[in-house]
């Protein structure tokens, strides 16, 4: 695809992703053109001594593919000035992953997409494979970790966290294994309609052949409709899962009072997994990620002592629903990475008495849909850009909601409150916003409010 004499590469986007892979390609000897809107980017790129420059049709027309930071929208009514350009010149439009077909990284490739949960199944599947040296295991993608980036060798298995942004610029990557672990609504505004969305997550099947495994999850009714005429549409190896006790799966996790019991109907095997071998959060959705790194495993042929002997070794991530620590009545968790309805659901199922704190910029919709998961929310704590709007709607559920300007206030208050009662309290931060009214990202928002937590922890330390 890439003439290395004649042809070059524009990148647009200096993000993590943009600039590991403007360097990759520049020490790989291929010519390359990088720009970003942002000067303060520009700038720091040229102290990088990557080759920035303005976009025109007359660079454009000498370039090969046109690469873009996953959250510049190609398909937008008023497309970027560099994205009119590529399609005016039938320039290909693509984001970083697609150079992992490019550049034929590694022995496998294990795409992971869905609504909720990427992030951690991604982490979960290469710490369960890589655990004990059972294969040379990487993550990479969506999770926050540019592949360029990484030590990779013709042994290398990489797990791919691949976002709806990232897979709906794919053009000729293909996935050994492909995950879907769920779809709700979310980014409808980037892509203009939950059809459009779902056909950019169905992309993580598009280039699988016969000799490929495509996963779906079938516990939610998109996925299922998906999974109902899938062998019409693709040509991999379907594998349906449940953590639901759907009878159609073909590999179920069930759960009991003292113990997790995955079903595997191909090998007819049982696996019996006790709650104590657990060191993540234990809760609905994560069991559902513990299955992917189950399933990854068994196509692998890992062997089942080895698979439960490697869930000591799965943890949460930083963000998702993280226990932050204890003090006196109160366990504190942040699941900033919550940002939309169904995240907020997930982390709302997993917990009794709870003080939550929500709030920043609305996604479309607002939090309409959490009407039916109310019931273990003692007290709520909005802020932010929707903090009003909100408390209003929590009102009207007859949720005991108080509104703030921030989220150390909203932190403080539900501090204060909780520990006047004599009850375990979880407070937890799940936002069912973004964060970029008051935030850099989720990440800083996570980061802010453990900070918080801390400060407040110490000072009623010292009283």
């Amino acid at each position: 695809m890439i003439n290395k004499k004649n042809k070059k590469i524009f990148l647009l986007g200096m993000g993590v992703s943009g600039t590991s892979l403007a360097k990759y390609l520049t020490k790989k000897k291929i010519m390359n053109f990088c720009w970003d809107d942002d000067p303060e980017k520009r700038e720091i790129a040229k102290k990088k001594k990557l080759n920035i420059k303005p976009i025109s049709i007359k660079t454009l027309k000498t370039c090969d593919l046109l690469v873009l930071s996953p959250g510049i929208n190609h398909l937008a009514k008023k497309p970027h000035k560099a994205v009119s350009i590529a399609k005016k010149l039938k320039i290909k439009i693509v984001t970083d992953l697609e150079f992992l077909n490019i550049f034929d990284c590694g022995k496998l490739l294990i795409g992971i997409t869905g609504t909720n949960g990427k992030s951690t199944t991604t982490h979960f599947i290469n710490q369960s494979l890589s655990y004990k040296k059972f294969c040379s295991s990487l993550s990479c993608g969506n999770i926050g970790i540019p592949f360029t980036d990484l030590k990779i060798n013709k042994e290398t298995i990489l797990v791919v966290e691949a976002s709806s942004y990232q897979l709906a610029k794919i053009d000729k990557l293909k996935f050994n294994f492909a995950f879907l672990l769920n779809i709700s609504k979310d980014h409808i505004e980037w892509h203009g309609s939950i059809k459009k969305y779902i056909n950019s997550k169905l992309k993580i099947f598009k280039n699988q052949d016969e000799d490929c495994y495509a996963i779906i999850c079938i516990d939610d009714k998109h996925c299922r409709e998906i999974a109902s005429t899938f062998n019409t549409k693709f040509n991999s190896k379907l594998i349906l899962t449940s953590c639901k006790k759907n009878k159609k799966a073909d590999i179920l996790l069930s759960k009991n009072k003292n113990e997790l019991k995955i079903y595997n109907k191909f090998s007819n095997e049982i696996i019996s997994i006790p709650y104590s071998r657990l060191k993540f959060t234990n809760a609905d959705h994560n069991y559902q990620n513990l299955l992917a790194a189950y399933v990854s495993g068994y196509i692998l042929n890992q062997p089942k002592q080895k698979f439960v002997e490697s869930l000591n070794n799965l943890d949460n991530l930083k963000h998702r629903i993280e226990f932050l620590g204890k003090f006196k009545n109160l366990n504190f968790y942040n699941d900033s990475k919550s940002t939309n309805v169904d995240s907020a659901i997930t982390a709302l199922k997993s917990f009794n008495n709870i003080f939550w704190i929500l709030g920043g910029r609305e996604k479309k919709g607002g939090i309409k849909g959490i009407e039916n998961n109310l019931n273990d929310i003692t007290k709520a704590y909005s802020y932010g850009e929707a903090g009003k709007r909100i408390k209003k709607f929590l009102t009207t559920k007859s949720v005991d909601c108080e509104e703030f300007n921030t989220l150390e206030e909203s932190t403080k208050k539900a501090f204060n409150d909780a520990l006047r009662l004599d009850k375990n309290i979880n407070i937890l931060l799940s936002p069912a916003c973004s964060s970029f009214d008051q935030f850099k990202d989720f990440q800083d928002r996570g980061e802010q409010f453990s900070k918080i937590v801390k400060k407040y922890i110490k000072t009623y330390e010292k009283k």
